[in-house]
C-alpha cells in the first residue's frame, strides 16, 4: 500500500531553521531519530540518508524492518544448514 502525503514544506517540513519543537528520540552509531511535535513527523537519519515518516507510520516501518531482519536471520540459518549438508554428502545435488 502506497500512501501519499502532501506537505507544505514552508510550514511542515522538519527543518532546523523553523521554530518547531523537535527532540531526539534515540541515537547510536548507525544514526539518529528525531521527532517534531508540531508536525507529528519522525525523522530517521542513517548516514547520509534522511527519512521522514508521519508518526502513525513509524510502527509500520518498525515492523517492516524487524520482519526483514527476522527473514534475513532465517535465510542465513537455512543457508548454513544446506551448505553443511552439502559438505557431508560431497556436494552432490
Amino acid at each position: 500500500m502506497i500512501r501519499v502525503f502532501e506537505l507544505d514544506f514552508k510550514d511542515k517540513a522538519m527543518n532546523p531553521k523553523n521554530t518547531h519543537k523537535r527532540f531526539m528520540l534515540n541515537k547510536n552509531q548507525s544514526g539518529q531519530i528525531d521527532y517534531c511535535e508540531e508536525c507529528n513527523v519522525v525523522e530517521l537519519e542513517v548516514g547520509p540518508v534522511s527519512l521522514r515518516l508521519h508518526e502513525q507510520d513509524l510502527e509500520l516501518f518498525s515492523e517492516l524492518v524487524q520482519d526483514a531482519e527476522s527473514r534475513l536471520r532465517y535465510y542465513k540459518t537455512e543457508k548454513a544448514k544446506f551448505e553443511t549438508q552439502m559438505v557431508k554428502v560431497g556436494g552432490i545435488h
